[in-house]
């Protein structure tokens, strides 16, 4: 089964180099550096925000953000708001880019290859919740690398597509789940679906003629680009999972005909916590989800990487610009360091096609916004509660605690390895 794997593992470093030829082309104020600067690009910058008119010669002196697509993926409680707020930051700022809001893929599944097909043409910026990443990974790549290109909205010439650049937004597993439960369980609770008592949030749900378990499963039983990590969960485990989360919802008297919310408000705290979390696991599915899209994005860097590095005839084959850019940060980062983390996204997407000052300016705006929000007590942003240690030891001590340890793993050395490649 190994060698199987491993023989799998060079046919795709094969087939991914072929995907690449194709397209070969807190309120306290945070330091000024973001550690994402980037230095390839010249100076002056993209002519259409400064008022020039050659488009298409400016674009020789520096890569400009119209030239990627800029996807932003987030999951239920990893920074839906921030997302769009990101989103828009970005668009406010450079006129010509445009907005694209990716289709909820639970409700709109797409694709044979069982990946949520997500239109990426260049100079848009995409949120995309949840995405369903159960192809392989050259099809992922393919899908990602996509160019359906677009006209410039000003003139016939149309613009290039040098790669996709992407955000992606995850958490801590345990912080994820206690934000979880806190957000649905309080009063007055701000979604509906909760209080639906034909809802059964702990039913097996079905994409792409499969079980959400089943799809997930080959990417979590073997994490690892090499197939040497253990598993996250195995398919037993996953049965148990089913098995506990039917166990506590409609089991007691006088539970037997209540809603999700009924459940989360009746229920005592170190057992509401359990239940919550298991729907995000395998109903919602949204932990899950996290943990397998971190491992294929992971899988396609380090592949991408192995390719550019091969040595041709003496010559590195290593491309001016990746085709696929990946930045993982926590939602922490923009809770604690909100204007040096707006920073570094903004680095990410604009590169030099935006001065220091302009980004810094753009950065201390949204630092001020969510300040504000939090002192306001919008909904959208679950705040500290006293109930935290005592959820986090409940889950901790359950057999929960095992999986969501295992994703704790991945996020935080996913989030280790970025940091450590931007130095």
């Amino acid at each position: 089964m190994f060698i199987q794997r491993k023989a799998i593992g060079i046919a795709g470093l094969v087939l991914w180099g072929m995907v690449l030829n194709a397209f070969f082309v807190p309120k306290h104020r945070e330091p000024e550096s973001s550690g994402y600067e980037d230095t390839t690009l010249r100076h002056p910058s993209y002519v259409r925000s400064r008022g020039g008119s050659d488009w298409a010669a400016e674009t020789e002196l520096i890569s400009s953000p119209l030239e990627y697509a800029h996807l932003i993926i987030n999951y239920h409680k990893t920074g839906h708001e921030l997302a769009y707020s990101l989103q828009e930051l970005v668009l406010s700022n450079f006129p010509d880019m445009e907005r694209e809001n990716g289709a909820r893929p639970r409700q709109h599944p797409s694709t044979a290859q069982r990946c949520s097909h997500i239109e990426l043409p260049p100079g848009k910026v995409v949120v995309q919740e949840a995405p369903h990443f159960f192809c392989d990974t050259n099809s992922l790549a393919e899908m990602l690398l996509e160019n359906k290109g677009r006209f410039h909205r000003e003139g016939e010439q149309r613009i290039p597509k040098r790669g996709v650049k992407i955000l992606h937004l995850v958490r801590d597993p345990f912080s994820m789940a206690i934000s979880n439960y806190n957000y649905h369980s309080q009063d007055p609770t701000p979604e509906g679906w909760v209080k639906d008592k034909t809802r059964n949030i702990c039913g097996k749900k079905e994409f792409f003629g499969d079980t959400l378990a089943e799809l997930l499963l080959p990417t979590l039983v073997s994490p690892g680009v090499d197939f040497d990590k253990p598993p996250i969960v195995i398919k037993e485990e996953f049965d148990m999972l089913y098995d506990k989360c039917n166990r506590l919802f409609r089991a007691q008297r006088g539970f037997e005909d209540e809603s999700y919310y009924f459940h989360l408000r009746q229920l005592d705290p170190s057992h509401g916590i359990k239940l919550s979390t298991l729907q995000q696991m395998v109903n919602g599915g949204d932990i899950f989800l996290m943990a397998n899209n971190i491992i294929k994005l992971n899988q396609i860097r380090t592949i991408q990487s192995r390719v550019n590095d091969i040595n041709d005839g003496g010559n590195t084959m290593k491309s001016k610009y990746n085709k696929i850019q990946i930045l993982t940060m926590s939602l922490s980062d923009f809770t604690h360091y909100p204007r040096r983390s707006t920073l570094k996204y903004l680095n990410f997407v604009y590169g030099n096609a935006l001065s220091r000052e302009e980004k810094g300016r753009i950065a201390t705006q949204y630092e001020n916004a969510y300040v504000e929000r939090v002192e306001t007590g919008d909904l959208h942003i679950t705040h500290g509660n006293d109930n935290e240690e005592m959820l986090r030891k409940a889950l901790q001590n359950d057999m929960i605690g095992k999986y969501l340890g295992n994703i704790e793993s991945v996020v935080s050395e996913t989030l280790a390895a970025d940091e450590l490649s931007k130095k």
